[in-house]
């Protein structure tokens, strides 16, 4: 009896160091969106944080979206961001490019605010933090999404563009942005496709391809009711369907 005394304090300690080190509750690393995916660029990577049932809206398949996300730095430091009470991450990874050419990766996720629905935001490292670098244009409505379809250059000129599909489960207005001094400048935009299915996590029924003449990417996309694909791209300066499978 008294050996058996002895091992529960021991056993109790036990328990509550394993505790204490779990990744979820150690500074800097905040529990994972659960259907969250990690991403990663030239030894950075990145995934969401903080989940919260604060915006309710379920386009994904639950009610569940994120609050922040984590950055990991090629020396192993996390950096975590978090968003206000007023908006959420309404997305499942955070996509990493360098869109300004500084050597370093942008972060690039859907926001949705819950009052003023979903736009783009872009993210930086600045002095060992992460701070907001630039923002699209919300759509203005609660409960109003947008999907990432590619990020490329779209129309050749040399700059990193942002193509994704606003309200893909209702107009589906593909819409280009193109990053330029700290800004998300629209280049072009056409109606009737949809790269996601209202409820499913599959965010990537778009894909981007490089043209024939390797001028510049094209977009690879479902023309809404599923029944066609389009390739879509730049012609005389302007964004146009280009061929219907």
């Amino acid at each position: 009896m008294t050996r058996l005394l002895a091992t529960k304090p021991a056993v109790a300690l036990f328990a509550l160091l394993a505790l204490c080190w779990s990744p979820q509750l150690r500074a800097g690393h905040p529990e994972r969106l659960p259907d969250g995916e990690t991403t990663s660029w030239r030894g950075y990577s990145a995934w969401l944080v903080e989940p919260t049932k604060r915006y309710g809206h379920g386009v994904l398949g639950d009610a569940i979206e994120a609050g922040g996300f984590a950055l990991r730095l090629p020396g192993g430091r996390v950096i975590v961001y978090r968003l206000g009470q007023d908006a959420v991450f309404e997305d499942r990874r955070v996509r990493l490019h360098d869109l300004n050419g500084d050597g370093r990766p942008e972060a690039i996720i859907i926001k949705s605010y819950l009052r003023r629905g979903a736009p783009v935001a872009i993210y930086r490292l600045n002095n060992g933090a992460i701070v907001p670098l630039a923002e699209g244009p919300a759509i203005g409505t609660p409960n109003r999404w947008l999907n990432i379809a590619g990020i490329a250059d779209f129309n050749g000129d040399g700059r990193i563009d942002i193509a994704y599909v606003q309200t893909p489960h209702l107009a589906g207005i593909v819409r280009i942005f193109e990053f330029r001094g700290q800004r998300l400048r629209e280049i072009g935009s056409i109606t009737g496709y949809t790269n996601h299915i209202i409820g499913s996590r599959d965010l990537d029924l778009a894909q981007v391809t490089g043209s024939r003449t390797g001028c510049c990417a094209r977009l690879v996309i479902p023309v809404i009711g599923m029944r066609n694909r389009a390739v879509l791209g730049f012609r005389n300066g302007k964004l146009v369907e280009l061929e219907r499978r």
